[in-house]
């Protein structure tokens, strides 16, 4: 566990804890760096509780409120990858597919599971019915982790999609011969 972290999940049990685990680093009396790192730990603590409504109200489905949270947080942190996600995942969810590409876009440059972001591309892809293009984000999801099932099962479900796209045209095609 990090510093950071540690000190978050210390302020959460007792200020006091927070208190001394600053008065080390500011022994020399100064007090407005004391006051500059308690206001960025208050500010943190903020956008963590915002990130817990956003992360619960994506869970209930409600997604129009899950959305504004996560447009909440990407003010103060335009790079935060979970509140880029989670707006992502809010528009997949209700069916706008090219929104969510543009929000799991960004996710995927600034994410460290990559895997997750190709996956759901992948699906927008599938449901946009762009399937070579979601075969394309599935693979690279694949690539990454040969072992991520839900990035198998759907480059099988678009490579089915697609196999039967090419189906139905060599059928039109031999109909249109006869």
């Amino acid at each position: 566990m990090n510093k950071k972290t540690s000190v978050i999940k210390n302020y959460a049990l007792s200020p006091n804890v927070l208190y001394l685990d600053y008065t080390g680093s500011t022994e020399g009396g100064n007090i407005d760096t004391l006051i500059s790192k308690l206001s960025s730990l208050t500010n943190k603590l903020k956008l963590l509780s915002i990130m817990k409504k956003m992360e619960a109200a994506f869970e209930a489905g409600d997604y129009a409120v899950s959305k504004k949270l996560a447009e909440k947080i990407l003010r103060d942190l335009p790079d935060n990858v979970n509140a880029l996600r989670g707006l992502g995942m809010s528009y997949f969810m209700e069916g706008d597919y090219t929104n969510a590409l543009n929000w799991l876009s960004k996710s995927l440059e600034l994410s460290a599971d990559k895997e997750f972001d190709y996956t759901y591309i992948g699906w927008c892809y599938c449901n946009m019915d762009n399937h070579k293009r979601a075969c394309d984000a599935f693979e690279k999801a694949v690539e990454i982790n040969p072992l991520y099932e839900p990035a198998l099962e759907g480059r099988t479900q678009a490579l089915l999609y697609l196999h039967s796209d090419r189906l139905d045209t060599v059928e039109a095609l031999e109909k249109r011969l006869k």
